[in-house]
């Protein structure tokens, strides 16, 4: 030791006590530091001792002081939705007058226990382990395809590497954290980040839809008393608890007749779960609380028959009841009554600048999406967003002071963004700048509320709601509203990036847009995350996020980005499969019958993608095959998915793509063809319609219409033997 020792002087200084942080005088100098303040050589040789905060010590500053800053707004908005609230606004009130503080007040209403996470740190929980561990196997497979590894580019911005790492590495599992929730702590990153097609295998003797049990009855039948009670307890969590108890026809709530397309209440309340349950709250612009609250009190203030109809209507869409139909054995007949009803009202309106009548165009407009009736939905669509403009909604206004003023601006906030959202969702889904200017200042999202928050969600069906569920979620409703219309902010600018004249799309906006959504998903709260929840509002979120991406690279599958190692074509696939797996994971939660409407959107936008890719040889066909099956079972409850399923049997004729349909050799001329009196905005078969007349005589069964620029607008009308019912002949 000795020899060693002075061969190597170096190693005789000893294992003496290290210093964490030398001052910046003792790091020039590269000379020993005491950590001391001052150190003992800096106050030796008169110098000032100055020490930088460590760089591993800064972040945990900042992190901490992030965590803090949550947490303060956190406070902030449970203080502010406990002054909306009845219940609580009078001891906020009073806690201010006396000067109280901030955390004084929050934990003077009993909010402490809760983390910032969510209100109340309320998360799903288990009935049973079996039910817990075949759940965690469904979304297992979801999870993975969130997270799955993200391209990564290099255009200077030095903040675009953090935010292409896998969308979930790193988060909780279900709930983790809570005592009845799953133990592990966080999903392992091999979990996470790697794809691996045995997640979609089912565990064996698993029957689906997992989430519930029902008493089944034949849907003809008149409801038995045990369905009546199960139909009872899911109103009530639903809708509120003075909802369900009732059979009477003559129920009071009823007595201001708000449809007059039946006058079964039980029958009305049923259709209202139904929508609330399975639609609400994506691209909803009623407040579903004001709204409730007035149709019992029979009050028009939040309320009207024009937008009970509208609900009823797309209700409807969720039922296999035959009152549900006009036609008891067409489903694509399901609110046509009600639809009819609340189109009369709407046209003998005098005036439309109503939040009601804004609020019902809305819904009307999410009823003819599902219907596939794409040209009726998109007028729909703009009238809400323009009536939302013209009346000033999305102007941050509030009228007055007190609760009445702070109801009123909540509910004109909830209208103006759901009209908003929807306006998003069509203009992506056609490719089309939306009824919005670009840089207007939009009014404040509705505030958090708990008692709404943590409110239960239960899926409810036909026969009530599950008499045994293998778990219970919190609906996080305003949670998931918040979250998705600002989803939706980033929707629009990004179709200003991809459709603004003036400006060609480059590939640094085009980036600068994808950054925005991977900064959405990274910042989005634990209530939206597949690690928490996975209510039916919950995987659309998810869905419509990864279509989001699929459509913003699609327009450059055939390109490369210069410098960057980003494909288009791999973002693409990667976001197909993504709703690929969602729609799985949803089909074996609650089936595919019971989705929102835009899902088959979704589905279709995926497929084509997945068309591509089998017919450029990158992918087996087994994605699209499993499409094709989830349009058609979507089909009973959606018109659209027949005609995506329509546009994807032209694509694979046209493409030439085999080995993918089981039926013949049909005609592509004759698949999917446009008609006079749509947009054919989902058409791709135009080859065969006359889109430019001559000036000679009209040819049997052309579109007598005029018009030399094919891409301007024209009038629908109905042609051919129709054409004399709309009061035309055709010039000799």
């Amino acid at each position: 030791m000795e020899v060693a020792g002075a061969a190597n002087p170096k190693r005789r200084r000893g294992l003496g006590a290290v210093t964490q942080n030398a001052c910046t005088e003792c790091r020039k100098k590269r000379a020993k530091c005491d950590g001391q303040n001052p150190c003992g050589r800096c106050e030796t040789q008169g110098v000032s001792c100055v020490y930088e905060i460590p760089i591993r010590q800064s972040k945990e500053n900042m992190r901490s002081e992030i965590d803090s800053l949550r947490a303060q707004q956190y406070q902030t908005e449970q203080i502010i939705a406990a002054l909306v609230s009845n219940h609580t606004s009078e001891l906020v009130l009073q806690q201010l007058k006396d000067g109280k503080t901030q955390e004084e007040i929050y934990r003077k209403l009993g909010l402490d226990k809760s983390g910032p996470a969510i209100f109340g740190e309320k998360s799903t929980t288990f009935e049973n382990l079996s039910g817990q561990q075949a759940v965690e196997s469904v979304m297992r497979a979801a999870r993975s395809s969130a997270s799955s590894a993200l391209s990564q580019s290099s255009f200077g911005d030095s903040n675009l590497h953090q935010h292409t790492q896998q969308e979930g590495a790193g988060w909780q599992t279900w709930g983790a954290g809570g005592s009845s929730t799953f133990s592990e702590a966080t999903i392992k990153d091999e979990d996470m980040m790697v794809w691996d097609s045995d997640m979609m295998q089912d565990i064996q003797d698993v029957q689906y839809p997992l989430v519930g049990t029902w008493h089944h009855q034949s849907p003809t039948s008149t409801p038995d008393s045990a369905t009546r009670l199960a139909r009872g307890e899911g109103q009530a969590t639903i809708l509120g608890n003075s909802f369900g108890t009732e059979e009477s026809q003559d129920h009071p709530r009823h007595n201001q007749s708000w449809t007059t397309v039946t006058n079964d209440a039980a029958f009305v309340e049923h259709l209202m779960a139904l929508y609330f349950c399975w639609e609400y709250p994506t691209f909803a612009s009623l407040s579903k609380e004001h709204f409730l609250d007035d149709f019992e009190r029979g009050s028009q203030k939040h309320c009207s028959s024009l937008l009970v109809n509208a609900v009823l209507a797309l209700g409807c869409r969720f039922s296999n009841q035959p009152n549900a139909r006009t036609n008891p054995n067409d489903s694509n007949t399901a609110g046509d009554h009600f639809f009819a009803e609340a189109t009369r009202i709407l046209e003998a309106e005098d005036d439309r600048h109503i939040l009601t009548t804004v609020q019902a165009l809305g819904l009307m407009s999410i009823r003819e999406a599902s219907c596939g009736r794409s040209s009726q939905s998109l007028y729909l669509s703009g009238q809400s967003i323009r009536l939302a403009v013209e009346m000033g909604l999305h102007k941050d206004v509030q009228v007055g002071e007190g609760e009445e003023a702070e109801v009123e601006h909540a509910v004109r906030s909830a209208t103006f963004w759901g009209a908003f959202s929807l306006d998003q969702a069509w203009s992506l889904s056609i490719g089309r700048l939306p009824h919005f200017s670009r840089d207007l200042k939009l009014v404040t999202k509705p505030a958090l509320v708990e008692h709404v928050e943590s409110s239960s969600w239960v899926p409810y069906t036909d026969d009530g709601a599950p008499l045994e569920k293998p778990c219970t979620q919190p609906s996080n409703v305003r949670s998931v509203f918040k979250t998705f219309c600002e989803l939706s902010e980033i929707v629009h600018n990004s179709l200003y990036t991809l459709y603004a004249p003036g400006a060609s799309v480059t590939s640094k906006s085009l980036m600068e847009s994808y950054t925005s959504y991977l900064r959405w998903y990274e910042a989005i709260p634990t209530t939206l995350r597949l690690g928490h929840n996975f209510t039916p509002a919950v995987l659309f979120a998810h869905m419509y996020y990864h279509c989001a991406i699929l459509l913003l690279f699609r327009p450059f599958i055939k390109l490369d980005i210069t410098g960057s190692s980003v494909s288009p074509r791999d973002m693409c696939m990667q976001a197909a499969d993504a709703i690929t797996t969602l729609v799985n994971s949803y089909s074996k939660l609650y089936t595919l019958r019971r989705t929102p409407s835009f899902v088959p959107y979704f589905v279709l936008a995926s497929s084509i993608a997945h068309l591509i890719g089998y017919g450029n040889s990158r992918a087996g066909p087994e994605r699209l095959r499993q499409g094709i099956a989830d349009l058609k079972e979507m089909a009973g409850c959606h018109g659209f998915a027949n005609r995506a399923l329509e546009v994807l049997h032209f694509l694979i004729r046209h493409w030439k793509i085999g080995d993918v349909l089981e039926d013949g050799g049909e005609d592509e001329k004759t698949i999917c063809q446009p008609k006079s009196t749509s947009l054919n905005l989902f058409c791709p078969n135009i080859s065969s319609f006359d889109m430019v007349t001559g000036i000679g005589p009209v040819v049997d069964g052309a579109n007598p219409l005029f018009w030399p620029f094919p891409l301007q607008g024209r009038p629908l009308l109905e042609i051919g033997l129709d054409l004399k019912k709309s009061g035309f002949t055709v010039l000799d």
